[in-house]
């Protein structure tokens, strides 16, 4: 049995803790990461709300946090109210970890104009992302820095850059291979890029397109990721579940009935193209209805599939 502990952005299927509460026991599994929690941002609870409301229904169902899924960070560049807005929302998220016995925080590398001047840029990130990191000091919580779209640190040669300019124990990168794929860059060659420097993984594919799909369908190269992360790397860190599933379960039927009309929107066409790849995939009809929980269910055990695939070659 592999040692990956698995996690999910379980609000991607309901924002009710208790609902996220009931997929997680269903799966067997003990750990979430915590982004919407009764329909509130977990950076908008302070530690004592936190405490009062959210910690006692965790603790009786035996759930942990693997990491907070913070939008610390992804805020405007220039935008100093939000980023001072931010450092104290990061020090009730800080006093979170502690309740929760969580190591992790995951933030962002600020907005950034795409065509703007990324040498001017980055001084400014590197200045603030220490500003983050000096509320953490004496804590034993780890700023997770995730690559994001039209953030600073969106490709593989950014992220490290941030990486090695600011050197500190307490910032590390969590990977998502869908995101890079979103900004045009190939995922498996941002592994290999960054692998040593990657302490946590989000499990999100994604196609030619640039549209979220099941794990497996997409060009995240996941077998071989997880066959190095487990076979050569004994990995036993944490991977987190976050397949997108608003797209597809949302949007489906309704665009298989009006695929015809792309002569005005092609965005329609070529969604519903990716749409009935996924069905066909999956043995799906084109006006079955899919929920949010199939897709995060097949998220799931696409993802147990591979790692107890790689596992046995490693026995």
């Amino acid at each position: 049995m592999s040692q990956v502990k698995i996690s999910g952005f379980y609000d991607e299927v309901s924002s009710k803790l208790d609902d996220q509460i009931a997929l997680i026991k269903e799966f067997g599994e003990h750990y979430l990461c915590p982004r919407v929690v009764d329909g509130k941002n977990i950076a908008d609870y302070t530690a004592e709300e936190f405490a009062r409301d959210v910690k006692p229904r965790l603790d009786a169902a035996e759930i942990k946090f693997s990491s907070i899924g913070s939008p610390i960070g992804k805020i405007g560049l220039y935008d100093d109210a939000a980023y001072e807005a931010q450092l104290a929302k990061l020090d009730e998220l800080v006093k979170i970890c502690e309740l929760m016995g969580c190591r992790y925080i995951r933030m962002f590398s600020f907005r950034v104009k795409q065509n703007g001047d990324y040498d001017a840029y980055f001084p400014v990130v590197v200045k603030k992302l220490r500003g983050f990191l000096e509320r953490v000091k004496g804590k034993d919580v780890i700023l997770l820095h995730e690559n994001e779209k039209r953030i600073y640190g969106d490709t593989p040669e950014r992220c490290l850059q941030l990486y090695t300019e600011i050197d500190d124990p307490q910032f590390k990168l969590a990977y998502d291979a869908s995101n890079f794929i979103q900004c045009g860059v190939n995922a498996p060659k941002a592994y290999d890029m960054l692998k040593d420097y990657v302490v946590y993984y989000h499990i999100k594919d994604c196609s030619p397109e640039k549209v979220e799909v099941p794990i497996g369908l997409g060009l995240g190269g996941y077998e071989e990721m997880l066959r190095d992360l487990v076979v050569n790397r004994n990995y036993d860190g944490f991977m987190t579940l976050e397949p997108h599933t608003g797209k597809y379960a949302d949007h489906k039927v309704l665009f298989h009935i009006f695929g015809w009309f792309t002569w005005m929107l092609p965005y329609v066409g070529q969604w519903n193209k990716i749409f009935k790849r996924i069905d066909a995939a999956k043995g799906i009809e084109p006006m079955q209805k899919v929920s949010r929980k199939d897709i995060f269910t097949w998220q799931y055990k696409g993802l147990k599939e591979i790692l107890d695939k790689v596992e046995k070659e490693k026995a």
